[in-house]
């Protein structure tokens, strides 16, 4: 997965979900590999490959069933030398699935930059790649249903360019695609021939019925291939290539690369026997038989020496890849600090927040908010009206005769002394700006006895909407975005 094509940050973030896509890996007939990223929390961020389906293909039930039975069955096999499936979706564009990144890169890609340099891939690490595929291969095959029955898995599509060598020294086969298994979805149509001619098994070329025999004899030719560096049935047209797959004397492995032992040979040359009966009924037994016969004289290398061996191969590149990468970053994301570009295992599923905490609490907390202030405004509005009325109580005296004195009549003393004297009323900005429609009372609904003291008409106090809410405290918003989704 070295020759990742990224995207120009100037085109805009591309995001699938949680997923930001950085870069195009490849593309075939069905889906696109993505470089993706998902990012977190405290600068947490996974390098991811998300293959999605082609969108010309969404509504073609064929190849959506394929689709999700590629990302049903991967999901459920649980093994190290197997490429794991993250998690598998749906989005407004398409059907995707995500798989783990192994920064590595292709048994085909690893042979080829080999053979150009005029190598060979050392056996012992030839060996160490092959008995790690077929240990996966294997896994596959055991897979079993909730029930614990088989699920008769057969791959039908192994070969060099479906098996990822990662800089931990660790192969891994991916691309269950084209797989045949009794509980997919979909299913392959009389005459129709799935997987690469140059590595199917004669039984697969010829449409017969398939067990996992046939991907045995498949992993015979990716092995033979991967210690001669050399094809073995590959010709110019489909045609010359079916010929030599059913029917052209395989060379012998030694006559190609005499520098392996006849012990090894002798194993690959089982495992491509095209009388299924004849061959390894399981990939296990190809492994134990290639691991047997390699300790003899060609040994087997640990992976830290597959490690070492991909790093010299393709290292340089990597780097580029990582440099590129970080490159990338920078122009996306110019106050991110640069991060190396190293695959990690962690799962981000479980740190997920609950859906609707944030939207829940931020709602109670305006419901109390308003109660608050309306609590407020009916005590404002009771301590008004107990004023004015106690004012008209102790303002009230013996009412004025409906008609004046005549001119020159003296009221008596008593009289005199019980006339009222203007009070001022309270100016009504002095009451708090409520937040509610609760009536205030006003100038007009004080007792008539009380004089105002001036004819201006005094303004009603300013009441906000119900839209109005309390202002939050600052640090609390409690309706933060969830950054899982």
């Amino acid at each position: 997965m070295v020759a990742a094509r990224l995207f120009e940050p100037g085109q805009g973030r591309q995001r699938v979900d949680r997923y930001e896509l950085v870069g195009e890996i490849a593309s075939g007939g069905m889906a696109t590999v993505y470089l993706a990223r998902l990012g977190g929390v405290g600068g947490f961020q996974r390098f991811v490959a998300m293959k999605r389906l082609h969108p010309h293909l969404q509504s073609e039930k064929e190849f959506v069933e394929m689709f999700l039975d590629e990302a049903r069955l991967s999901a459920a096999i649980h093994h190290p030398n197997v490429v794991s499936i993250v998690e598998v979706g749906a989005s407004p564009v398409g059907y995707y699935l995500v798989m783990e990144y192994v920064e590595g890169d292709t048994l085909a890609r690893i042979i080829a930059r080999s053979a150009s340099n005029g190598q060979r891939i050392p056996t012992p690490i030839a060996l160490r790649i092959v008995i790690d595929t077929l240990q996966g291969l294997h896994a596959a095959h055991e897979l079993r249903d909730d029930r614990g029955e088989s699920v008769e898995l057969v791959h039908r599509d192994v070969s060099p360019q479906n098996v990822l060598v990662g800089i931990d020294g660790i192969a891994r086969i991916t691309d269950f695609g084209v797989a045949r298994a009794v509980s997919r979805l979909g299913s392959t149509r009389v005459g129709q021939l799935k997987g690469k001619l140059a590595y199917m098994a004669p039984e697969q070329a010829q449409g017969d019925a398939l067990d996992r025999r046939a991907d045995v004899f498949s992993a015979g030719v990716l092995t033979w291939e991967t210690l001669a560096a050399k094809r073995l049935f590959k010709a110019d047209n489909e045609a010359a290539t079916l010929q030599r797959v059913m029917n052209e004397e395989i060379p012998l492995l030694t006559r190609v690369a005499p520098h392996l032992s006849s012990e090894v040979a002798d194993a690959v040359h089982r495992a491509l026997e095209r009388d299924p009966d004849r061959r390894y009924t399981t990939a296990a037994q190809f492994a134990d038989a290639l691991e047997e016969a390699g300790v003899t004289r060609d040994g087997i290398a640990a992976p830290r020496d597959v490690a070492a061996f991909v790093k010299e191969t393709i290292g340089e590149e990597l780097e580029q890849q990582r440099d590129a990468v970080r490159a990338w970053l920078a122009r996306s994301e110019p106050s991110r600090p640069l991060t190396p570009l190293t695959p990690s295992s962690v799962s981000v599923g479980a740190m997920s927040i609950p859906e609707g905490v944030h939207g829940v609490t931020g709602e109670l907390s305006r419901r109390s908010g308003v109660a608050r202030s309306r609590a407020r405004i009916a005590l404002v509005g009771l301590f008004v009206t107990a004023l004015a009325g106690i004012g008209g109580f102790l303002l009230r005296g013996p009412r004025a005769p409906s008609t004046p004195p005549a001119a020159g009549v003296k009221l008596p003393a008593r009289a005199a002394a019980a006339a009222p004297a203007p009070v001022p009323v309270p100016a009504p900005a002095a009451v708090p700006a409520p937040v509610d429609t609760t009536p205030v009372t006003t100038p007009e609904a004080l007792p008539e006895a009380v004089p105002v003291a001036s004819t201006a008409p005094v303004p009603a106090p300013r009441v906000p909407s119900r839209q109005t809410h309390p202002k939050k405290p600052k640090g609390e918003d409690l309706n933060i975005r969830n950054p899982y989704r």
